[in-house]
């Protein structure tokens, strides 16, 4: 009996931590649970987990990207300035391969030159931000009458937006990979020993440089997706999504250390953060005590997983 709830506490801890927040948000605020509204949480979920499922491979490599919210503003600002070019179906895959191209950057100076993820992304940050301000002389970018660049965050089937679809697409497609592909495998295999991988014969530069460019390529999709809402692009464009994106996969299980992850625990990450940011909205909270709320959460989850002295198990044997 203990051992089954030590497994089920491991495995389906995020699940009951959102039913439960779901259920007293519903009772403090009963708009919480109004159809409407949940497809507002789930859309503004997406928007993160999106790129939360990017960072999820990153971290089970036994990396992460800094870079994602000036990538993020990039992207968005590359796809707007080519629209007129290009027109929107071909100016939105030039976004997400401008967003690769930074992560293989990212993956190239992390393979080659030996510089440590939190050195490399956090540079990158500050390049591609400045890049961004140059591209656009410190100017916010408008698509006047393009309306059809809102299909990247309009309504499909029964009212469910685009972001959601993008968002299951993307986590099937990952868990997929990591599940049943030598890429996969090879991913937790760094995580969990970076020397012992490369000496069985993992290529593990090759392995940072697709990493690292599906991180960017889900940033610029995020990015993209956010300007698309307003139809509106510029250098501030997703500040801080690095620390939302860490923080959800954080939350949803995966572990900071690599070696292993969940792409599920991702989406739920996401989810639940969302829904505290909106039902402290229907709260009236003001927005910077959301900010403390997904902080305190983020540190809780590191808190937890790194105090080895605390286990479920230990807690089921007192009381026993």
């Amino acid at each position: 009996m203990k051992k089954f709830l030590v497994e089920f506490w491991k495995s389906y801890s995020i699940v009951i931590v959102v039913i439960v927040i779901g259920l007293v948000l519903g009772l403090l605020a009963p708009r919480f649970l109004t159809k409407d509204n949940l497809i507002n949480v789930m859309t503004n979920a997406s928007l993160v987990a999106i790129v939360g499922l990017g960072m999820t491979l990153a971290i089970a490599s036994g990396n992460f990207d800094l870079s994602v919210g000036a990538t993020a503003s990039f992207a968005g600002c590359i796809s707007f300035s080519l629209v007129p070019i290009l027109g929107v179906p071909l100016s939105i895959i030039a976004g997400v391969i401008v967003g690769a191209v930074v992560g293989l950057i990212n993956g190239l100076i992390i393979s080659e030159l030996r510089v440590p993820a939190f050195i490399a992304t956090l540079s990158m940050m500050t390049i591609v931000r400045g890049f961004t301000l140059i591209f656009t002389n410190g100017r916010d970018l408008y698509l006047f009458g393009q309306t059809e660049y809102k299909i990247l965050s309009g309504q499909l089937i029964l009212g469910i937006s685009t972001p959601i679809f993008f968002a299951i697409g993307i986590a099937l497609l990952f868990g997929f990979v990591k599940k049943y592909t030598r890429f996969g495998r090879h991913i937790l295999a760094m995580g969990g020993n970076l020397s012992a991988a490369s000496r069985s014969g993992v290529r593990t530069s090759f392995v940072l440089w697709g990493i690292f460019s599906i991180v960017g390529a889900t940033a610029a999709l995020t990015g993209m997706i956010i300007s698309s809402q307003v139809l509106t692009a510029n250098a501030r464009l997703a500040t801080g999504l690095e620390l939302s994106a860490i923080a959800v996969v954080i939350l949803g299980g995966t572990a900071l250390s690599g070696g292993q992850a969940t792409v599920i625990g991702t989406l739920l990450g996401a989810l639940l953060i969302s829904m505290i940011n909106n039902g402290l909205n229907l709260l009236n909270v003001p927005i910077f005590y959301q900010e403390l709320t997904v902080g305190a959460l983020m540190l809780g989850a590191l808190a937890v997983k790194m105090q080895k002295g605390f286990k479920i198990s230990s807690l089921l044997r007192s009381r026993s």
